[in-house]
């Protein structure tokens, strides 16, 4: 248990030098999520009530997700709905693969999601997300988050893509938190503390 510790804290800590640089700008996104998935159903409906992101003292995102999804395998295809408090809001699609390696101690998850805008605020823009996580033990799972978000009429460089370690935790009452510690690959000023707080029970 001794060595599980200390590999996650030394997994963490590679992202820590971030502190010590004079010029860099630390976002913060923080993303509440209740799922529910219905008993004998392939259904699931996912709520996150005020996704924000915190970017500077003058500019803050909050956000409403909405997604109802069927489990096909190894896969989770849903309907994603989204609007901020910038009067804008989108419609679109997610797709999620999840596999297991190493007797299911290693876990990898890889989600695309595209969006269409449903005003003329609202620009169409896709996702790119991976996690790659290594169970320590029953209630901790360490790895990299690959976090990555592109307007789609812009080139690919001029988006942002954040790379980082990442921790879960599986807490007590249906609860698990989710944090990781990220820097952007195009942008070398910008990083990202990331923070979810889900919350998953049936019905």
């Amino acid at each position: 248990m001794k060595t599980k510790s200390t590999l996650l804290f030394l997994f963490i800590l590679l992202n820590m030098n971030v502190f010590a640089q004079d010029d860099f700008q630390m976002w913060v996104k923080l993303s509440p999520e209740i799922r529910l998935n219905i008993k004998n159903t392939i259904f699931e409906f996912r709520w996150r009530p005020d996704d924000h992101i915190f970017i500077n003292e003058d500019l803050n995102i909050a956000r409403t997700d909405v997604m109802l999804g069927v489990n096909v395998g190894k896969f989770k295809i849903f309907s994603y709905s989204k609007f901020d408090n910038l009067e804008r809001s989108w419609t679109g699609a997610r797709v999620d693969f999840n596999t297991s390696f190493l007797d299911k101690k290693l876990l990898v998850n890889i989600q695309t999601r595209y969006f269409f805008g449903l005003n003329e605020k609202s620009a169409e823009h896709y996702y790119l997300v991976q996690f790659i996580r290594y169970k320590l033990n029953s209630k901790i799972r360490a790895g990299i988050l690959s976090y990555g978000k592109w307007a789609s009429e812009k080139a690919f460089n001029q988006g942002y893509w954040f790379v980082g370690a990442s921790a879960n935790f599986i807490l007590p009452y249906h609860f698990n938190l989710h944090i990781a510690l990220t820097k952007d690959i195009f942008h070398k000023e910008i990083y990202m503390t990331f923070v979810r707080l889900g919350y998953k029970f049936k019905l």
